[in-house]
């Protein structure tokens, strides 16, 4: 029993501090460890001590400040009991302090969160408190994609349908196991574009069985959870009392018609005999006993309806549970089917249709109901008669004196309810017999053979869609080789351009390379001066220490840089790039420096160093020379003719 291993513990007691817990682990009555942590670090701190039972004072906080601690407890490779000290028993709660003072006779007000969790743990070590239930008999198992698929990507669509193989091939291992172990199960698929995106599994079992059969993994693209299913409401028992399950009780006796449409998100309808809508519910990934905790608030199903022909194994199990009537239709009920009976319904009860989930169940509820009022009306009809004759018969014998009660009981015994009998009429029954049974021979013959071709005709199908899918698997793949093809087919005449436009590019440096080095040689035989093209990195005291070196530069260049200035560095010539009038370089030949247009001595492109030849450039030079030098230049006389006068007027 729970409450004699209590003792020994471990146990681990917490309070909340702040948005923080203290916690304290007590093991064979030592506080062996105390401290704050995030809720987080608890659950660490939970994994590492593997405890009997976790010792709290309110579950209510815990969960307003941390519902995540209650799913992570769920999720654990060992059980571990919620115990809340403060409960002493299922229906009396007392405050910690009280609690205190009456096991150890210390007399506090008011305890800090690390002294409330130490006592916490002790007092649940003496056997104080109840169990908290917060989780449901039942395991819930996961199988999921362990990453995003989201980004797109040439890969993608491969990608997905990988891991889609795996959900798949995880499921039906999931489904085998659950099976051979005889654990009653339902199913739960998400499907996506490419395949499957996760497939959820309710176990009707506790997680320590579930986890004998199948262990939680992780890889790298998928992965398997199993976890408790957190309760919809909270329930404490007795340390002393035996687990048990509670199902629901129903109200009164109300007789329920109740439409369900099982799936990722199952759709509800509960519906009374008279065909008023009672509820409407939709919830994701909805466990039977989740369903029957629903229903039973509002009575006992006695039919349960589904809207397709063939009902799912979830609609089987959940009426077998409950002994009721499974109703299914002759074909599947269509969408326009569907729409047009819950609009009708809407309209007439005032209910709101919030999802085709609701719609789906609540028309395979009232379409039952539509086929079956029939014979409900006539029920309503003879037990309405009936109840007539035994009025008439009671009050007779409260004629005769007897007491009413008595009248009534002794009346009720005498009239039975049966039908009219002008409805009932019976002709030949013993050809009638015989008809029936020549009849039902014919139609078990005729229902057998369709069962045999139903079932060759599922073979073919199956055969059919695994070698459409195999196809497909196969299209896909020559689809994607083709794609491939023309992707790398267009990668490579790209590349075969930039190849080409490298090439030429190549011949090109190869050209200047080789004008460039036979260009060097005539310089470095005398033949040819070298121009190089002026930037301000370039110190031209450099320039005019190489032989036959001449400087490019703009007119704005030289304007900067001053006329003086690059004579004093004892460059005395310059090539312009930007000068068309020879008549503009006039000044600067008058003041010492021999500048001559690119157009007299280079027609190419221009680069950072080029090689004239020396006549080409000495031509140039003399033709400047004799038109700008050797004119009289007049300003020049006069400036000398008034210097002459000025000095004559000194005198001696």
């Amino acid at each position: 029993m729970l409450i004699d291993k209590l003792g020994s513990g471990p146990i681990i007691g917490i309070d909340i501090n702040n948005r923080r817990f203290s916690y304290a682990v007590l093991n064979n009555g030592e506080i062996v460890e105390r401290g704050v942590v995030d809720p987080r670090d608890l659950i660490r701190i939970i994994k590492r001590v593997r405890p009997i039972a976790i010792a709290i004072d309110n579950i209510g906080e815990i969960l307003e400040l941390s519902p995540g601690v209650i799913k992570r407890l769920g999720r654990l490779p060992f059980s571990v009991y919620l115990i809340q000290v403060t409960r002493v028993n299922p229906n009396t709660e007392e405050s910690v302090e009280a609690l205190v003072n009456k096991y150890f006779g210390v007399g506090i007000n008011k305890l800090d969160p690390d002294a409330t969790a130490e006592y916490l743990a002790r007092l649940c070590a003496m056997g104080v408190g109840s169990i908290v239930k917060v989780y449901e008999p039942e395991t819930r198992i996961i199988i999921k994609a362990s990453i995003s698929t989201t980004p797109g990507g040439m890969s993608r669509n491969r990608f997905e349908r990988n891991i889609a193989h795996r959900i798949k091939y995880l499921a039906k291992e999931v489904k085998e196991k659950l099976e051979k172990s005889g654990i009653d199960y339902d199913m739960f698929i998400t499907p996506e574009s490419e395949g499957l995106r996760s497939v959820v599994f309710i176990a009707y079992a506790d997680r320590p069985t579930v986890r004998s059969v199948i262990k939680p993994r992780k890889s790298m693209d998928v992965k398997l959870i199993i976890e408790s299913v957190p309760s919809d409401s909270i329930k404490f028992v007795s340390l002393t009392e035996t687990e048990s399950v509670e199902v629901g009780g129903a109200v009164g006796d109300r007789k329920l018609i109740v439409g369900i449409d099982p799936g990722i998100v199952t759709g509800l309808a509960i519906l009374d005999m008279n065909g008023n809508v009672l509820a409407l519910h939709s919830g994701k990934n909805l466990s039977r006993r989740h369903v029957l905790r629903i229903i039973y608030q509002y009575g006992t199903p006695v039919l349960i309806a589904v809207d397709t022909a063939k009902p799912s194994e979830y609609a089987r199990k959940l009426a077998a549970m409950v002994g009721a009537v499974l109703y299914y239709p002759e074909r599947d009920l269509s969408v326009s089917e569907k729409s047009e009976i819950a609009l009708k319904v809407a309209r007439e009860q005032g209910v709101t249709i919030k999802n085709p989930h609701i719609r789906d169940a609540l028309a395979a509820a009232y379409k039952s109901y539509i086929q079956l009022k029939p014979k409900l009306d006539r029920v309503e009809e003879e037990v309405r008669r009936s109840i007539a004759r035994v009025i008439d018969e009671a009050k007779a014998l409260v004629i005769r004196g007897i007491p009413v009660r008595q009248a009534v009981d002794e009346a009720s015994k005498k009239v039975e309810v049966r039908p009219r009998q002008d409805e009932v009429k019976v002709i030949q029954q013993e050809r009638c017999e015989c008809e029936c049974d020549r009849l039902r021979s014919e139609y078990e013959g005729v229902i057998k053979a369709l069962n045999a071709e139903i079932e060759r005709l599922n073979k073919l199908y199956a055969e059919a869609k695994n070698k459409i899918e195999e196809l497909l698997n196969n299209y896909d793949i020559e689809a994607r080789k083709d794609q491939l093809v023309r992707a790398l087919s267009a990668r490579i005449e790209m590349l075969e351009g930039d190849l080409e436009k490298y090439r030429r590019k190549i011949e090109e440096l190869e050209v200047n390379l080789r004008r460039f080095v036979e260009g060097f040689m005539d310089y470095i035989r005398g033949n040819k001066y070298v121009l190089i093209r002026y930037n301000e990195t370039i110190d031209l005291n450099l320039i005019s220490r190489i032989s036959n070196a001449i400087p490019v530069m703009t007119l704005g260049e030289l304007m900067n840089m001053g006329i003086d200035k690059l004579i004093n560095t004892g460059v005395n010539s310059v090539i312009l790039v930007d000068v068309g009038d020879k008549n503009m370089l006039r000044p600067i030949w008058k003041r010492g420096l021999r500048a001559i247009p690119l157009g007299y001595v280079y027609n190419g492109a221009i680069t950072e160093v080029m090689f004239i030849e020396k006549s080409v450039i000495n031509n140039a030079m003399e033709s400047l020379s004799k038109e700008f030098l050797s004119e009289i230049d007049e300003d020049y006389l006069r400036r000398i003719i008034n210097e002459y006068r000025r000095l004559r007027s000194l005198g001696p």
